[in-house]
């Protein structure tokens, strides 16, 4: 029979059929090959069975492939389609049809699509009572693939794309050389590589090792962040005990991304802020550098990073992952001790300046808590006093956007080592300065209040803000002035000038203590109130200014405004006109020229 045409064979009843493929055959109830696998799934898992199934199903392929080998036969086709006719005789399937055969220009074949109908497999799977989330004839597809293969004498992978078991009225089923199956390929391709539990053991035993490792190592680290804890030492201890561990350099910020502690190696030429992060992140920053960052929380909120840095192709292993986190909460616990000191101490002068700016102290209780306080009661003493531009819409939270501006511009001291206290008094900051400590730095006051507010516009973008600078007092005693001062020179801020010395204020500044701005609203509309409005040019001011300056004489006058003394008299004549003011009146002059200093000073008139 072996030289009979292999087509020949299923003409033969079944059973004579069999004989002729194989000298002695057993039969397997699929009931027993069911729970076969079920044992299986609970034993080694449904990854594996799958595998060891879908092999089960290529060695039978590949054995009935060797037979018809032995046949003979037309052509490939004929070959091909005997694989169908053999997978039914064996009693895996009840129809097989061949829809789509396809090969290339010079006869190799690019795919068939073929169709199965009543596939073991998904009909026991089914009797479970539910759907499978994916295809279930793992037998049937390591079988097409061993027969094809086998036949065709190339690699031939089946792929299963729909399924009765999932629900659709057929089993359907893509065959395709391996080449062709391109990515696709990976995940399906590994139930075919036969595995050795052994090996997997040992893998895992490899792995389980490397955690049992890792986890002495971070149980080490810990109970060395423990006694760091508690033995009361800071951030320093914590970045030398990481670097010293890990052998990465590690650093700390702020929650302003100002690193506070750093180890050696660490060198940042990359923007902190861009990369926060609220959970533990590994964040390439260029193409030769990377960084592990996990955020520092205390009181619900970030407070802080802990970083390590990474060279070239390194990648963080889960043991720096473990101690990253691990530091992370101590570092947590640090600040937070650090900013429970920090907030007492802050409240305690706070209060104490509150108390000097209400004059609630004798010189002897003054004297005695300044120095409890690291003052010294004989220095000088500077203040500026900050307000920012609000909308409505900011009322209700502006309190809170002013203790978070208190928190940075102490940093902003702090960093500078300038000993002040920051507080806020009436939706104004206040800034009492021991002014030795601000000399040092040897700048001059004017270029350290710019610093000042680019360091809040920095983290306060939105705001404008506007500062009032005092005079510089002697000793302690006589700070309760500089409040006032400040105030003062905010008076007579404008848009054009965000910074006011009140000493720059002159005899105007007079004016500006006066609490209730209305009042001297009203002074100055009184005097000034009808020439400003017929004046829209401001000639006729500046000439009044110029003639009050010039000591109300008008040749004098007349050489400064290079005028002639018949059109500064038109001039005068008609001022006193609008004023019904006479310009030889010393005292009425006096009160104009208090009024065009006080608009001069808020920027509403140019002279």
């Amino acid at each position: 029979m072996r030289n009979n045409l292999i087509n020949d064979v299923f003409d033969l009843p079944k059973d004579e059929a069999l004989h002729t493929f194989y000298e002695r055959i057993i039969t397997i109830p699929i009931t027993a090959i069911t729970a076969l696998k079920k044992e299986l799934v609970t034993a080694i898992g449904e990854d594996r069975t799958r595998g060891i199934f879908t092999r089960y199903g290529w060695h039978c392929g590949v054995s009935d492939g060797e037979k018809a080998l032995t046949f003979q036969w037309e052509d490939e086709r004929e070959l091909i389609q005997v694989g169908p006719k053999v997978h039914i005789l064996h009693g895996y399937l009840e129809d097989v049809i061949i829809d789509d055969m396809k090969f290339d220009e010079e006869g190799g074949l690019e795919s068939i699509d073929v169709s199965w109908f009543n596939s073991y497999e998904a009909a026991e799977f089914l009797k479970g009572g539910i759907m499978s989330e994916e295809p279930v004839c793992h037998t049937l597809c390591g079988y097409a693939g061993g027969y094809l293969s086998t036949v065709l004498k190339k690699p031939i992978l089946v792929k299963e794309t729909k399924c009765t078991a999932m629900g659709h009225e057929k089993c359907e089923i893509i065959c395709m050389p391996m080449e062709k199956w391109g990515p696709k390929l990976d995940n399906d391709y590994r139930y075919y590589q036969s595995s050795s539990m052994i090996q997997e053991l040992d893998e895992i035993t490899a792995k389980l090792k490397i955690e049992r490792d890792y986890l002495n190592t971070a149980n080490e680290v810990h109970r060395k962040l423990i006694e760091k804890l508690l033995s009361q030492q800071g951030l320093e201890a914590i970045v030398e005990l990481l670097y010293k561990t890990t052998g990465l350099p590690a650093f700390i910020e702020n929650e302003y991304n100002q690193i506070i502690m750093k180890s050696d190696g660490v060198e940042i030429d990359f923007d902190l802020e861009k990369m926060n992060t609220s959970a533990t992140s590994y964040i390439n920053v260029s193409p030769g550098k990377s960084i592990l960052r996990t955020p520092i929380f205390f009181e619900q909120q970030i407070k802080g990073y802990c970083s390590f840095l990474y060279d070239e192709d390194q990648i963080p292993n889960d043991l720096e992952y473990m101690i990253i986190d691990q530091a992370s909460l101590t570092a947590s616990i640090i600040l937070l001790n650090e900013n429970i000191k920090i907030n007492t101490e802050q409240n305690i002068r706070r209060d104490f300046l509150s108390d000097i700016l209400e004059g609630r102290f004798e010189k002897e209780e003054l004297y005695k808590l300044s120095y409890y306080l690291k003052f010294n009661p004989e220095d000088s003493y500077w203040m500026l006093t900050m307000e920012r531009k609000i909308n409505k819409e900011d009322m209700n939270h502006e309190i809170e956007v002013n203790e978070k501006l208190v928190r940075y511009i102490n940093l902003f001291f702090k960093e500078r080592q300038i000993n002040a206290i920051v507080s806020q008094k009436l939706g104004k900051i206040i800034m009492l300065i021991e002014y030795p400590s601000f000399k040092e730095l040897c700048v001059k006051p004017a270029k350290f209040i710019n610093q000042l507010l680019k360091h809040c516009s920095r983290r306060f973008a939105k705001y404008t803000f506007f500062v009032g600078v005092s005079s510089v007092v002697e000793n302690i005693g006589q700070v309760s002035m500089l409040y006032d001062e400040t105030l003062a020179a905010l008076k007579a801020k404008n848009t054009k000038k965000q910074v006011q010395f009140f000493e720059d204020l002159g005899i105007e500044s007079v004016l500006f203590q006066i609490p209730d701005d209305s009042l001297i609203n009203r002074f100055v509309h009184k005097q000034v109130g009808d020439l400003l409005e017929a004046d829209k040019n401001m000639e006729l001011i500046q000439t009044l200014y110029a003639y009050i300056e010039n000591g109300i004489n008008i040749n004098h006058t007349a050489k400064a405004l290079c005028m002639s003394i018949s059109g500064l008299r038109y001039r005068l004549s008609k001022i006193s006109e609008i004023l019904n003011l006479d310009l030889n009146d010393t005292k009425s002059v006096f009160s104009v020229y208090m009024a065009l200093n006080v608009l001069k000073a808020k920027g509403q008139i140019t002279i």
